[in-house]
């Protein structure tokens, strides 16, 4: 009070916000100011859906800016530490392994006061409560003294104990840092996460085998999507065959071809659910082709080589409707397409020459595809640099694909049209 202020004019200072809002208003707020589409998705996303869903490594991304959200939010005050501590640790993300021994003791020091909160009768949540999504994308090795990769590799053991309602699944090494993955982990992860988990894509080569696999999948009745690594050894997808039941499983991604004998398969379905397969031309599942071809709508060919997988697919998959082609080169396109009524394109490069440019779009206009109602290019890596560096180019193609059949769209789903001239990209 200054010596202006007349008596008795000070009043209490008001409480602070966070005080007089309940606290499920501020839970709504964090999870909104938080929440990243699709990071917590278990399911398959139908990729023709619109909005057009998000690439992994687009979701990754995001996932890693929320993180920093989520770490300037805790440490605004105790309050809010408190009330937003579960976002935090709802999506995990593990980019050097030297921060699993970290982890380890935070998340086994929340579980220990949780305990003891529930044995006083109080009804208080771990950390490890709140995970949903767990990332091991570590990017080097160990700088801990005392440290080996594998003693990393081995904190997950009571990592795991402490996430019993974990859903997803992510791991992708930094290439030869790591040794497989032990047997203990994997013994952890199925023991304290099985039930709960939905989605498992593991990348890279420190991988179970299919024994290990096999052992893995029958603690994961739940499972839903599944991506398996690109294994230099195909055979050991012989797990495939030679595991349990997914009866809920309804993607398979990255699955090649096995080399056990076809004498080891049960006659019964493991998959029922099972909707969609990734698969690469070069080594083609025929055993998943064969016996599940019926019941496929939609198949992703990750790497396309000839005709001969389509081939296969149009005979052992008649009621396919979508595919999805990854071109490393846009001008392969196929000449022939199986029964579908949607077809997608993603592409590996941007910078093509006129050339390969006026290939593809002369590829798209000769394909053979009678059932066809929908081509849609699903990225911009093609689309855009051709509309920027070779508009003339992409007058031309804008002309030709007018006199298609079926209808042309760019990744927003706006049709590719003539009239449409400078926004036929869905740029305004």
């Amino acid at each position: 009070m200054t010596v202006t202020e007349p008596s008795g004019w000070w009043k209490p200072r008001p409480a602070a916000h966070h005080a007089i809002l309940p606290p499920e208003i501020w839970l709504s707020i964090f999870h909104h100011a938080t929440a990243v589409p699709q990071a917590l998705d278990t399911d398959f996303r139908d990729p023709f859906e619109l909005p057009s869903p998000s690439s992994s490594k687009q979701v990754g991304r995001s996932v890693y800016d929320s993180l920093i959200t989520k770490r300037y939010l805790v440490r605004v005050c105790k309050d809010w530490c408190q009330l937003a501590s579960r976002f935090l640790y709802r999506e995990v993300v593990i980019g050097r392994g030297r921060t699993l021994v970290s982890l380890r003791s935070t998340l086994l020091e929340s579980q220990r006061r949780a305990e003891e909160a529930l044995a006083a009768g109080e009804d208080i949540r771990s950390l490890g409560w709140y995970t949903l999504r767990f990332e091991l994308a570590t990017r080097q090795c160990t700088s801990l003294k005392d440290m080996s990769p594998l003693s990393e590799l081995l904190e997950l053991i009571d990592i795991f104990r402490c996430l019993p309602n974990l859903q997803i699944l992510i791991v992708i090494h930094a290439v030869g840092h790591y040794p497989p993955c032990p047997v203990s982990v994997l013994s952890s992860l199925g023991s304290h996460c099985g039930q709960s988990l939905r989605v498992i894509r593991w990348y890279g080569d420190t991988c179970p085998n299919a024994l290990e696999w096999a052992q893995l999948l029958r603690t994961t009745p739940n499972l839903r999507v599944l991506h398996f690594p690109n294994y230099q050894d195909h055979s050991q997808l012989g797990g495939l065959q030679l595991g349990p039941a997914l009866p809920q499983l309804v993607s398979l991604e990255r699955s090649s071809r096995s080399e056990f004998p076809t004498q080891t398969t049960s006659t019964n379905r493991a998959f029922p659910s099972l909707q969609h397969l990734s698969i690469s031309a070069f080594r083609p599942p025929k055993f998943l082709l064969t016996r599940y071809g019926l019941q496929l709508t939609c198949i992703t060919i990750t790497t396309l080589r000839d005709d001969e997988i389509l081939r296969l697919i149009s005979d052992s998959c008649p009621n396919l409707r979508k595919m999805v082609i990854r071109l490393q080169v846009p001008d392969r396109l196929p000449t022939h397409l199986p029964n579908v009524t949607h077809l997608g394109l993603r592409f590996d490069m941007m910078n093509v020459s006129r050339h390969t440019t006026e290939g593809a779009f002369q590829g798209l206009n000769t394909m053979d595809a009678p059932n066809l109602q929908v081509l849609r290019f699903l990225d911009r890596m093609f689309l855009d640099p051709v509309r920027e560096r070779q508009p003339e180019v992409f007058d031309w193609a804008i002309e030709l694909l007018s006199g298609c059949r079926y209808r042309v769209e760019d990744c927003n789903g706006v049709a590719i049209h003539p009239r449409f001239g400078e926004d036929a990209l869905g740029h305004v």
